[in-house]
């Protein structure tokens, strides 16, 4: 087992404070995002230290401080990628479509609203389902705006208390969904009471990701900070966040 490698199967929480990358760590993430958005998919491990130029302990290096602060998501335990924030490498209900005709799978609801940041002047579809009845949620969005909206009421539901989001970014993103409604919220939670939480329009979502979004374009940032409390945030975006208080 190589020395970064976790336990299969375990999940090693993410770093709430911030820390500076090396310059091979920053190379990495960059080709990362490059490889995503003209691919659509993550590249293999030697594929990276390869056209990087990099040792395996460097790839790995670099690869293991992204982990750290959730710009890499793993399948835990092994060397898969599963996710480079906001693009997953696998297929989920958060597919986006340009008008090019190009497509990713976004992480989450909430990366979904992130990943056009990389596509500035595209017209992007994000074609998403409802976990309660599985129909379609459809909307359109180009530089950060709504477009079109195919289901007025839809939601973001967040089903993860925000200060539990480090302990496993693969199931805290797996809580953040779209929703046609409220009562379909309502149903979902009752169905699936550990994933009871929060929600708010999903023309906020926008409102929600602003900051993130444009961030992510600046490869020589540090690591983010995670601080706990974030619940006036979502509460300023019209949910009720008295679950988590």
């Amino acid at each position: 087992m190589h020395r970064f490698h976790t336990p299969y199967g375990d999940y090693g929480e993410t770093s709430a404070d911030s820390f500076e990358f090396t310059e091979d760590a920053k190379r990495v993430r960059k080709y990362l995002y490059d490889h995503f958005v003209e691919h659509g998919t993550s590249p293999e491990l030697a594929t990276i230290r390869n056209d990087l130029g990099l040792s395996q302990d460097e790839t790995w290096e670099g690869l293991h401080q992204l982990e750290r602060a959730n710009f890499v998501v793993f399948v835990p335990g092994t060397e898969d990628i599963l996710k480079v924030p906001p693009f997953s490498a696998v297929p989920n209900r958060f597919r986006l479509v340009a008008e090019d005709g190009r497509h990713w799978y976004a992480g989450c609801a909430g990366e979904a609203t992130t990943l056009n940041a990389f596509l500035p002047g595209v017209r992007v579809a994000v074609r998403s389902w409802c976990p309660t009845c599985w129909d379609p949620i459809v909307f359109e969005i180009r530089d950060r705006e709504v477009l079109s909206m195919e289901c007025d009421r839809a939601v973001v539901h967040i089903g993860t208390n925000p200060d539990h989001f480090r302990a496993n970014w693969v199931t805290s993103c797996d809580s953040i969904n779209f929703f046609c409604s409220p009562e379909h919220v309502a149903e979902w939670e009752q169905a699936v009471p550990a994933r009871r939480g929060a929600h708010f329009p999903i023309q906020n979502a926008m409102t929600w990701t602003d900051a993130v979004a444009p961030m992510r374009l600046d490869y020589d940032r540090p690591s983010n900070q995670y601080a706990p409390g974030m619940f006036a945030g979502y509460a300023r975006l019209g949910a009720d966040v008295s679950v988590w208080e």
